[in-house]
C-alpha cells in the first residue's frame, strides 16, 4: 500500500558546490568529492537535493520529520539510486532522479512492507 508520494525539480545552475555541506552526508560528501568535473558536481549535488526534498515530501504525509543531510542516498553496483539509510523496518522506500542540462527531478514513494 502507497502512504506517500514526493517529487521535486531543481534547477541545477541554482545549486551551488559549496551548499555540499548542507545537503551531503558524510558517506555522499566522499562520493562527491571524487568527482572531477564541476558540471558532474553540480549535476550530482541537484539531483541528491532533488531526490532527498522528495524523499522529505513523502515522508511528511505520515508527520516524519527528518533533516536532509540525515537521508543517505547511494548507487547500487548498477548505479541505481537507493535510500540507504535510514532504514525503516515497517515501509519501503523506492526512490528514481533523473538529471537533464539544466535540471535534476526526483521522485519517492514510501510504501507499507
Amino acid at each position: 500500500m502507497i502512504l506517500g508520494v514526493g517529487v521535486d525539480i531543481c534547477q541545477n545552475n541554482r545549486i551551488k558546490t559549496t551548499l555540499s555541506e548542507r545537503i551531503l552526508s558524510s558517506e555522499e560528501k566522499i562520493i562527491f568529492d571524487q568527482i572531477k568535473l564541476e558540471t558532474r558536481r553540480v549535476e550530482f549535488l541537484s539531483g541528491r537535493f532533488a531526490v532527498k526534498e522528495a524523499i522529505i515530501k513523502a515522508l511528511s504525509s505520515l508527520d516524519y520529520e527528518i533533516g536532509i543531510r540525515n537521508l543517505v542516498v547511494l548507487n547500487d553496483e548498477k548505479g541505481i539510486p537507493y535510500l540507504s539509510q535510514p532504514i525503516f523496518l515497517d515501509k519501503k522506500i523506492l526512490i528514481s532522479l533523473s538529471h537533464e542540462r539544466e535540471y535534476s527531478v526526483g521522485y519517492a514513494i514510501v510504501e507499507t512492507i
